[in-house]
Parts: C-alpha cells; sequence; structure tokens
C-alpha cells in the first residue's frame, strides 16, 4: 500500500469548517493516523451522518472513523482539555478508550490554566479595544516559551516530581506580568468576570487541582520519545490527515496585526517543513479551506463586512448565539478573492495547493445570491499594494518591522471598499448548475481547482468533484 498525506490548511480566519473536511477524508481514506499541529485554540465540529455531532480540539476530526490521533511537537495542547475531551468522547459520545487512541510528542508545549486566566485578563482589560481571543491560553504559552524558555512546560514534564513547583513558578511569574493589568478599572459589564479570574489566579486550591489532572493525564495519555512521528507513522504504508488549526489569515506575521494569533498558522512552516524534517516520502495532497462566504469573529479587518449577508436568514447556523466576551461577535460577508489569493501567495502561490475546499454553499443557496469580491478601491499604496490591486505579501524579516507593517496594512484595508460580483440563483438552478459555477469562478479567481463543496454538515453532503 502506497503512503498519502492530505493536510487542510484554513484559508481564512479559522472559521472555515476544516473539522469537516477532515471528518469527510477520514470517511474516505481511512487513515491510520489524524496529525494535529498549530493550537488547541477553538473547535473543529464534526457531524456525521450516523447523528454523531461533536467539537474537537485536542482529538483529530477523524475520531469517530477509528483513526487514531498524534498530538505533534508542532501543537500547543491543553492536558486538561485532553481530559475533558476524553472524558465527553467516552461518557457522550461512546469511543470506547479514547486515550487509547491518542498519542502525545514528548516536546508538545502545554497550556495551563494559568496562561488561559492572563490572556483574558489581557483582553478584559483592553475594555473597547479588543484584540480577540479564544482565551485557552495556547498564544500565551506560546510567547511565553520564548521569554521564560526555563518555564516552559512540555508534555515530558507532565508526570515529573516537582510539577507543582514549575506550576507554581509559572503562577508567579504571570502575576508578575500582569502588575500593570491588575490596577485597571475593567468595565463595569467585566467587572465580575475579572474578579473570577482574579481569584482562580490567586487560589492555591485551584493550583492543587490543576496539579491533580495533569498528573492523572499524565498517567492515561502515551506520551512518546520524539522521533515516534517519523519511525511510528511516517514510515507505515497507508493515509495520513494533518488537522490544521487556526488559519492563514491569523498568522503572526502574515496576518493583520494585533488580531491575529501569537503561532505561526502557515503549513510552509508548520506542516511541509514537518514533512521534510521527518524524512515523509509518501505523496501529499495539500488542500485549502474556505467558507462560500467571509466569516471573523469580533475584531480584525474583514473588508467584505455585510454586504447584505447579516440579515440573511440562516446565514449564520453556527454563530447565532449570544456574543462572545473573548471572541467578540461574529460579522459575516461576501467571500474575498483578494483577501483568499492574499493567503495563498503567503503559502507560495496557486501551485502550493492542489485543492480548494468550499464549505457552507448551502447557505448561499438558501438565499439565493453568491457575492464575491474580485478588487478593492483604494487599495492604491505602492508599499501594500500591487498596480492591479492585489495585496503584497512582505517576506520579513520577522520581528517587530513586520508586525508594525501588517498592523499599517491592516488599517489601510479596514478604508477599501470591495467591488462585488452577484450571482443570482433561480428557482430551478439544479445543484450540477451551482457545483459548476462555484468550481469555474474560484478556479478563475484563485488558480486553484475545486476539489470539494460542501451543502451541509455531514460527509454526505459534502461532494467531491
Amino acid at each position: 500500500m502506497a503512503k498519502k498525506a492530505y493536510t487542510v490548511t484554513d484559508l481564512g480566519g479559522g472559521d472555515g469548517g476544516k473539522g469537516g473536511v477532515v471528518h469527510k477524508l477520514c470517511t474516505l481514506r481511512r487513515p491510520h493516523t489524524v496529525i494535529k499541529v498549530g493550537g488547541a485554540q477553538g473547535s473543529h465540529g464534526v457531524r456525521t451522518a450516523a447523528g454523531e455531532n461533536f467539537n474537537f480540539s485536542q482529538y483529530g476530526c477523524g475520531t469517530f472513523n477509528g483513526s487514531r490521533t498524534h498530538i505533534s511537537e508542532q501543537f500547543v495542547c491543553s492536558p486538561i482539555g485532553i481530559w475533558n475531551e476524553a472524558t465527553a468522547l467516552r461518557y457522550e459520545q461512546g469511543v470506547d478508550n479514547p486515550f487509547g487512541l491518542l498519542t502525545l510528542d514528548e516536546n508538545t508545549l502545554c497550556a495551563t490554566p494559568v496562561h488561559g486566566i492572563a490572556s483574558r485578563l489581557r483582553e478584559l482589560a483592553r475594555k473597547d479595544n479588543p484584540r480577540g481571543t479564544v482565551g485557552t491560553g495556547v498564544g500565551e504559552a506560546f510567547l511565553d516559551s520564548e521569554l521564560y524558555p526555563h518555564l516552559a512546560l512540555y508534555a515530558r514534564d507532565l508526570g515529573k516530581p516537582d510539577l507543582r513547583e514549575r506550576l507554581e513558578a509559572i503562577r508567579f511569574q504571570k502575576v508578575c506580568d500582569l502588575e500593570e493589568i491588575l490596577k485597571t478599572d475593567f468595565l463595569e459589564s467585566d467587572r465580575k468576570e475579572a474578579e473570577e479570574q482574579l481569584a482562580l489566579l490567586r487560589s492555591d486550591r485551584f493550583l492543587e487541582w490543576t496539579v491533580s489532572q495533569f498528573r492523572e493525564v499524565a498517567a492515561r495519555v502515551s506520551i512518546v520519545d520524539g522521533d515516534y512521528l517519523r519511525r511510528e507513522i511516517f514510515s507505515r504504508d497507508g493515509t495520513i490527515v494533518v488537522e490544521s488549526s487556526h488559519g492563514v489569515l491569523t498568522d503572526r506575521y502574515y496576518g493583520f496585526t494585533p488580531h491575529t494569533s501569537r503561532l505561526r498558522t502557515i503549513p510552509n512552516i508548520i506542516v511541509w517543513d514537518m514533512f521534510d524534517r521527518y524524512g515523509y516520502d509518501g505523496d501529499v495532497i495539500k488542500l485549502g479551506v474556505t467558507r462560500a462566504y467571509q466569516i471573523r469573529h469580533g475584531a480584525g479587518t474583514l473588508v467584505t463586512d455585510g454586504c447584505g449577508m447579516i440579515s440573511a436568514a440562516g446565514i449564520l447556523p453556527d454563530e447565532s448565539g449570544p456574543p462572545d466576551r473573548y471572541r467578540g461577535t461574529a460579522r459575516v460577508g461576501a467571500l474575498d478573492c483578494v483577501a483568499l489569493r492574499y493567503s495563498i501567495n503567503v503559502c507560495g502561490g496557486p501551485e502550493a495547493f492542489d485543492g480548494i475546499v468550499v464549505n457552507w454553499f448551502d447557505r448561499v443557496e438558501a438565499i439565493g445570491l453568491w457575492q464575491y469580491c474580485h478588487h478593492y478601491e483604494h487599495a492604491d499604496d505602492p508599499e501594500y499594494f500591487s498596480p492591479t490591486g492585489e495585496i503584497l505579501v512582505r517576506r520579513g524579516p520577522f520581528n517587530e518591522s513586520q508586525l508594525a507593517h501588517q498592523e499599517r496594512l491592516g488599517k489601510l484595508l479596514g478604508k477599501c471598499r470591495p467591488e462585488l460580483h452577484s450571482f443570482v440563483m433561480l428557482k430551478g438552478t439544479t445543484r450540477d448548475e451551482v457545483i459548476g459555477l462555484c468550481a469555474n469562478t474560484l478556479k478563475d479567481q484563485l488558480g486553484v481547482p475545486v476539489r470539494m463543496i460542501s451543502f451541509g454538515g455531514t460527509e454526505n453532503e459534502k461532494i467531491c468533484l
């Protein structure tokens, strides 16, 4: 049996529907392993034709198909998240022995509850000028690993005798880091939440609970050596799927500062380089994922914001709940092909991908109108835009100057206005006609063929082309 790997990369802000795509691939190809890269930030939703419904974060979205999950060193995990997810899979979804389906690289960085508290307090302190955060502490832990490498906690440390002392040292450092923030006069609406977070931060009882949970995870999870990926996964015949979190537009140095992750999210760095370093010699199919419309949670650049889609009934089937204080309110707009071309170019250009997956096209069908942006008005600064209005990719150096450039770019994008094409889908338009419209339009706009279109949440509603 030949070796084959599928990589799944979100080309937007991270809400493109990667979970359902991974589940579909696992249904079709039956991979022996799903490899997790990125960070346990939000959740990847999976709905199956059999009626299962679950949001994965630590585990791969092939779990219901029987695929094993390997959390790689390119992931930032939450040990408590692993425990909670395994428990939910066992007792709510009936997955037998979920811990037996998981391996964890010993060099995986761990986010602690203290990192999550710090992330949430920072966001509350920003008051009416939010940056946006999921609040799990993944970015906080990653940044701390650069600033205070001696305090970084890895999977190999979870079972060590000095675990409590290490967690105490992390807490002490975060209290010092947050000294000025803790003096903040929080918004009245946030005061109760801030007080609760501060109480947890200072609670020795909470610290002891964290220690006990981490030790439980160390005892139950198979924590493997750094060469396991090469030795047991990449050397094995069959299929693997690499499931990435986040999205290209939230990359630390290519996203639009400050509304970004602290992690690197582009596949060149976190996925394709991993194949090279560990000597993977199989075929690689590289897929980019987007919705049929643009979406962003909370603050940040969204040039096509609104465009008549907010009021469209059913356009937000999974974001219709109350606004989240940390992530912010979900915003939608027409599909932004200029932004998608930028994301693709960040990753190396159209030749870097073998196909595009388009999700949630059923929502476009439901309103009978598909809009996409093909060009920006006012994209005329030659340092940031090409003569034809394309967003230019500045390739480093990856330091403060790059962040300043990306922040300025984000502000300029905020002043741009989308030029839209609109397609009305009249009653009687066939599914084949809709598929042809989507595939032909995006191939022309992006230079990458469309390989899958989703017309619903389950694997049976995802059409492969």
